[in-house]
């Protein structure tokens, strides 16, 4: 199955893995069109029951990127971020989400606080990603 424990007993799934669950559980996530390509999936980091997984995609004949930020919770997709403009850096001890410094966010993702806010790169609208969580 692809899951991991780390030595603080945190769940850590694999790309692997998390690409699998997308094919059974949500492929609408990993089709569009007939252009469009699945380049790879990212492990960025675990939080308590929390895994936060990226999947890159090339879309359509312009050869788009287009990043997806996913958010499993005890091996169940809870929500994600489409079109990132860049994935994250990591998770913090502390359950936040955090980028890169040359790509700040105005809120990160916190886990631990089950905040989602939508992902602003650096103040301009035009680059933000909204939460999108998971229909039951």
């Amino acid at each position: 199955m692809c899951i991991s424990m780390s030595s603080y007993g945190e769940i850590k799934l694999s790309p692997q893995w998390a690409e699998r669950y997308l094919f059974k559980n949500m492929p609408n996530l990993l089709e569009n069109s007939y252009a469009d390509h699945v380049i790879a999936f990212y492990y960025f980091g675990s939080h308590q029951d929390f895994t936060v997984m990226g999947m890159e995609r090339i879309k359509g004949n312009d050869y788009e990127p287009s990043n997806t930020l996913l958010i499993f919770k005890n091996y169940i997709l809870q929500g994600y971020y489409e079109k990132l403009w860049v994935f994250p850096a990591g998770v913090s001890d502390q359950g936040k989400i955090f980028f890169p410094q040359n790509s700040a966010v105005d809120y990160n993702i916190d886990l631990a606080q089950a905040l989602y806010p939508t992902i602003t790169f650096n103040n301009q609208s035009e680059t933000a990603a909204t939460y999108t969580k998971r229909l039951p």
